[in-house]
């Protein structure tokens, strides 16, 4: 049975991460840490967790902890991660991995040279209906794809916004193709099987005007894979979605078939010259994932049997790394105003 620690107990914790922590099979939740006193304890009575510390170096000389998991604001990865790993920790960090590629192969050089594993939170791999929409591609169900747009919009009020400098500051990492976004650059990696070669991309803040915002609150990205799809992806925090869309949305065109889903509401609808709709030929048939919210525990049981059976872990460092590289490569070029070549 591994032991867990975890760095950081704020919302990403609450919400994210200690219940499937909980209840993930191979592991224990032993030990949390946040620089907030009060928190950190009142944390550890809640959830029954036999140890709090304020001072996540003395987590780390714990020597009955095996593995961390970073929940910290982005900006602040790179140094927790490689002491973990430097005190022989393994590694599960929240994403992006960091903010920076340099502060990203710091994390994976020294995981890799003190010989423990990483991993990078991108759970959302493990939707119910994520692993369904690359399986249907994998089967052959829309031929070669070659077109793939993924929509991640959203409205978030200012006042809320302005809560965490990770969230609008540029240089702490905000903006929401950097703090949700990324997911969605891993997600087109996880379902193409490809890597992007090029982009091309245009962002602005058309909503959120404040002096202390310093990050978009539109970008909109075209890229080019290196086995010839091209994907389009938009993310905003600052678009007012209707309740059911939640402007949340992936479509997905190959030479045999078309694919449209809902990753968080579970809605697919296929149409396929392999197997499509026996009525009418043409249509789309249609079909309910009900999201099972067990996508956290998937990841976490995952990078558990990883450690114990010395495989590789379901989000490795170089997974995070290209996600986070997409997302730098599309800053560079709404900035620069032209196409950016990949790899940086």
């Amino acid at each position: 049975m591994l032991r867990y620690g975890v760095i950081g107990c704020g919302p990403v914790f609450e919400v994210f991460q200690v219940k499937a922590l909980l209840k993930a099979r191979g592991l224990k939740l032993s030990a949390v840490c946040d620089l907030d006193v009060e928190r950190v304890k009142k944390t550890a009575e809640n959830y029954g967790i036999e140890k709090a510390y304020a001072d996540y170096n003395n987590l780390l000389r714990d020597k009955s902890i095996d593995a961390v998991v970073v929940n910290l604001p982005q900006h602040l990865h790179v140094r927790v991660c490689v002491d973990s790993a430097q005190a022989g920790k393994h590694v599960y960090v929240e994403k992006p991995i960091a903010t920076t590629l340099k502060d990203a192969r710091r994390i994976i050089d020294v995981c890799e040279a003190e010989r423990v594993k990483l991993c990078v939170g991108h759970q959302r791999r493990f939707i119910n209906i994520e692993m369904k929409a690359r399986n249907l591609i994998r089967r052959g169900y829309l031929g070669k794809v070659f077109k793939i747009r993924v929509i991640a919009c959203w409205y978030e009020p200012i006042e809320n916004l302005l809560q965490k400098e990770w969230w609008y500051r540029k240089e702490c990492g905000g903006g929401p193709l950097m703090r949700w976004g990324v997911h969605k650059t891993d997600t087109l990696r996880f379902l193409l099987g490809q890597e992007a070669v090029r982009v091309f991309a245009e962002m602005d803040t058309f909503v959120h005007h404040n002096r202390k915002v310093t990050v978009e609150d539109n970008l909109v990205a075209l890229y080019r894979f290196n086995k010839g799809a091209i994907a389009e992806l938009e993310v905003s925090n600052s678009q007012h979605e209707g309740v059911t869309s939640r402007g949340e949305t992936i479509e997905i065109w190959g030479d045999k078939g078309t694919l449209w889903y809902r990753p968080s509401m579970g809605e697919m609808s296929l149409l396929s010259l392999k197997k499509t709709n026996p009525v009418n030929r043409n249509s789309f048939v249609t079909m309910k994932l009900e999201p099972d919210g067990q996508e956290m525990v998937k990841i976490h049981e995952k990078f558990a049997e990883s450690i114990k059976k010395n495989k590789k872990p379901p989000v490795t460092g170089e997974d995070g790394y290209k996600a986070l590289e997409m997302v730098l490569a599309s800053y560079k070029s709404a900035i620069e105003h032209k196409p950016i070549t990949l790899p940086l």
